[in-house]
């Protein structure tokens, strides 16, 4: 491996190790409404290891709570060091309200910076508690980053979660793990004696990790309708065509769409493109379209666009500008392990 490789594989690294992406976006408070704890233990399922009072907390409905089918509910999942009112709150949020979808987002505990088994076991949980809240509609599910594979790990290992998954779509995915084989997990072991350099998602993520291997053991292929899409200037993600990669899924760049248009990691979650693409899953049951989206948005119109109808135009801007403040934050802040967290024994 050539120098400028390993330097870039690093930073990618260090860049997903810092979840740089959505950590110190501002928004007003919000009113979040509460809802009774309930258990959803089904057979085939393991145990979701967090007891019930908490996984209730994670799901929130910034817009109101749906009741029915017809409020067409939509599930959020955050990436890496983020929230759900940070990384979906000013975007996708505004936004699917305005197309007439009812958006609610998760709070992975630790900002997903945690184990990402115990992440999918939330994720696992609020599809059901959606769906059960709805009288047991399938409910889609949109994932950012670090949010796709738990929402894959969810679907795969929590079976029933594919009887109340409607579609899965997919922004930035890693599926398949960040820089080269190998490269990641070198770079955390880095720490020597009570220096620990990376965070149990970090460890996860790189590839040729034990939570990688445990996913394509074990069935890794797309569990409901699924859409894929990702960007040639994923700056995070490398390499980022491969993680994108899941067999059964439509995958899409948002350059096939709009072939001369960039979009870092962090700008999915506000992207016009990629936003008119997860619409056009929504809208056809999890298969988006590329031709279908030309059409409707009047030939290539949505490419000179930056962001969809409702988003805060900001938020990359105030996501790049706060980097170096997240990286500190994150450094200082989150707990760190001395080794990749062991494969649950559902998984092995």
């Amino acid at each position: 491996m050539s120098p400028r490789t390993r330097a870039s594989s690093l930073f990618s690294l260090l860049a997903l190790s810092a979840s740089i992406l959505n950590t110190l976006t501002v928004a007003s408070p919000i009113q979040l409404h509460v809802r009774q704890a309930q258990d959803f233990a089904f057979p085939g399922d393991p145990s979701y290891g967090v007891e019930t009072a908490e996984l209730s907390k994670v799901l929130k409905c910034p817009e109101g709570n749906p009741s029915s089918a017809d409020d067409n509910p939509v599930l959020l999942v955050h990436g890496t060091g983020s929230t759900g009112e940070e990384s979906w709150g000013s975007g996708y949020v505004p936004a699917l309200k305005a197309k007439g979808f009812t958006p609610c987002y998760i709070d992975l505990p630790s900002r997903a910076m945690g184990d990402m088994q115990l992440s999918s076991s939330y994720v696992a949980y609020s599809l059901h508690a959606l769906s059960h809240m709805t009288g047991g509609g399938k409910i889609p599910v949109i994932g950012h980053s670090q949010g796709n594979p738990n929402i894959q790990w969810a679907l795969q290992f929590y079976p029933s979660t594919q009887d109340v998954t409607a579609m899965y779509v997919g922004l930035s995915p890693d599926l398949a793990g960040v820089g080269p084989e190998g490269l990641g997990t070198r770079f955390c072991d880095l720490g020597e004696g009570d220096v620990e350099l990376c965070a149990a998602s970090i460890w996860q993520q790189a590839a040729g990790s034990e939570y990688y291997e445990a996913l394509e053991r074990n069935g890794k292929n797309a569990k409901v309708p699924t859409t894929l899409i990702w960007s040639k200037g994923d700056e995070v993600v490398i390499p980022a065509e491969k993680n994108a990669q899941l067999p059964g899924a439509t995958v899409i760049a948002v350059q096939d769409l709009c072939p001369l248009r960039f979009v870092g990691h962090l700008g999915m979650v506000t992207d016009a493109a990629g936003f008119a693409l997860a619409l056009d899953a929504l809208s056809n049951d999890g298969q988006a379209d590329l031709n279908r989206v030309r059409k409707e948005q009047n030939g290539f119109g949505v490419c000179g666009r930056f962001t969809a109808e409702g988003m805060d135009s900001t938020v990359p801007d105030t996501i790049n500008g706060a980097i170096g403040a997240v990286v500190k934050g994150i450094i200082l802040t989150t707990p760190k392990i001395e080794a990749e967290p062991p494969i649950r024994e559902y998984a092995r």
